[in-house]
């Protein structure tokens, strides 16, 4: 088992996902975003990816870019 898969010492079960704070300081740019770019933001296909690509995509691609380089 990797290390970032085990429990901490207080015997917490390791976080997965982004932490609530990325959820919350994501809201606040979107909808900054959404006040002023209304018809691309808020649009049905572009606001459900906004949440997938900033929260999940964007640091798996910035964790692996990082892996690959410090090898």
């Amino acid at each position: 088992m990797s290390p970032a898969a085990e429990a901490d010492d207080t015997g917490a079960p390791p976080s997965v996902g982004p932490p609530p704070a990325a959820y919350v300081a994501l809201l606040v740019v979107y909808v900054a975003l959404g006040f002023f770019l209304k018809s691309v933001v808020l649009n049905w296909i572009v606001g459900p990816l906004v949440p997938l690509v900033a929260l999940y995509l964007l640091p798996r691609l910035f964790r692996s870019a990082t892996a690959t380089s410090t090898e």
